[in-house]
């Protein structure tokens, strides 16, 4: 009886690690990709020319809530910096918390973590230039401007083109053309 118990116990902590070895990678690759993803809607939204008139005004990305992205959106932001010229700001990557001021923020992307309060977050960035992105469901539909989701694994975004306009972001027409469009 002990060889059996142990072997099925045995054999049920090896299908769990196999299962997290697998699962893992996945979800690490996926947030890896929306990292990239974020770092190129920047490329193909643009803001108020008043926002950055400055030329050493930086862009600021926040990331609201739980950060599942690790180090690959500072590491691209790096990058950023690194190849930056005249013609571009600066990059910098906040991560705050629940109840921080998000206001001074060019880009807020709201982690799941923040489900509960994601009204009262899109209602703070209302009539400000302030891209606004996550992966909860209904996003895009619910007031928000860029929603990740997966379809046949692999990742996709809605963007909902009337809460960009009214917020004064134009994105740029190859952008529109690879996402799906969705209005509230």
């Amino acid at each position: 009886m002990k060889v059996s118990t142990c072997f099925i116990i045995g054999t049920l902590c090896y299908m769990f690690l196999l299962h997290w070895v697998h699962a893992t990678p996945q979800k690490v690759k996926e947030y890896h990709l929306k990292a990239r993803y974020i770092d190129a809607f920047i490329d193909f939204i643009q803001w108020p020319s008043n926002i950055f008139a400055n030329k050493n005004t930086s862009l600021k990305l926040c990331i609201l809530g739980d950060n599942s992205f690790g180090k690959v959106l500072d590491i691209l932001v790096d990058k950023h910096n690194e190849r930056s010229t005249r013609q571009s700001n600066r990059r910098t990557v906040n991560y705050l918390q629940r109840g921080e001021d998000i206001t001074g923020c060019h880009l807020v992307y709201i982690s799941k973590s923040e489900e509960s309060d994601v009204q009262q977050i899109l209602s703070q960035v209302k009539n400000n230039p302030v891209l606004t992105i996550s992966s909860l469901k209904n996003f895009a539909i619910s007031g928000g401007m860029i929603q990740f989701y997966i379809r046949n694994n692999k990742v996709r975004f809605f963007i909902n083109l009337r809460t960009l306009r009214r917020e004064k972001l134009q994105p740029d027409a190859n952008l529109l053309r690879i996402a799906d469009l969705v209005n509230e």
